[in-house]
């Protein structure tokens, strides 16, 4: 048991996991809704570890990655495929009544670009995109799940957007050199050290000065929409 929740990339997962809670609540939902929706996104992001963990565990093996349950509780890939399962099946119901239509169709647009990501781009330098992409849908998923059902400004996809490159550059630097030493391709290893700590602080910058010079306008528009009849 305590495999399987590690391979949920536990500390990302709960992070996301209140941090997306949280949003929700300070837009106005409370209740059974954000019970909804916190099942909806765990649910989400656990199948997201676990798949990324499904698809990974040869070559952790073969890395010798001592973070990776596959490797550190000796997780067999054939266990995951359940509760990957099952955590699909979880997502889908919880994700719409969470949000309704157009919001449980973004959070399970974020997932699919989050698998998309463990599939396909994680080894290409696309690798950013489908951090962007999830991040900006997780925005509308929120905003979505408001008692008075709203869509997130440019300013707050942009954002989010660029919150989740960070979050990919993050994730990605501490395994840089052994991705490298094994021809393992994604955004970081193609910038290299210095060039993903030249992205990473132009990002925060830029990032930064967004937030600082329209602060004033970001607040107002998630008040007023927490706060609207």
């Amino acid at each position: 048991m305590q495999a399987l929740v590690l391979a949920t990339h536990f500390p990302q997962a709960l992070t996301m996991l209140m941090l997306v809670t949280l949003a929700s609540f300070l837009n106005g939902q409370h209740g059974i809704q954000l019970l909804f929706l916190s099942i909806a996104t765990a649910a989400g992001q656990a199948s997201v570890g676990w798949a990324n963990d499904y698809k990974d565990a040869q070559t952790d093996k073969a890395l010798n990655r001592m973070n990776k349950p596959s490797v550190s509780h000796s997780l067999e890939p054939a266990n995951l495929r359940i509760p990957i399962f099952v955590a699909l099946i979880i997502l889908v119901p919880f994700s719409f009544l969470a949000a309704g239509l157009v919001g449980g169709l973004a959070n399970l647009l974020a997932v699919f670009s989050a698998q998309a990501y463990n599939l396909w781009l994680s080894r290409t330098i696309w690798s950013w995109l489908p951090y962007a992409v999830s991040f900006a849908l997780l925005t509308v998923f929120v905003a979505q799940s408001s008692p008075v059902a709203h869509w997130p400004n440019w300013q707050w996809l942009s954002i989010a957007s660029g919150v989740g490159v960070l979050a990919h550059i993050f994730n990605a630097l501490p395994d840089l050199e052994i991705d490298k030493q094994a021809h393992l391709g994604g955004l970081v290893v193609s910038l290299g050290k210095s060039g993903a700590l030249v992205c990473l602080v132009l990002l925060f910058a830029v990032l930064t000065f967004f937030l600082a010079s329209d602060w004033q306008s970001l607040f107002l528009a998630l008040f007023t929409s927490a706060h609207a009849e």
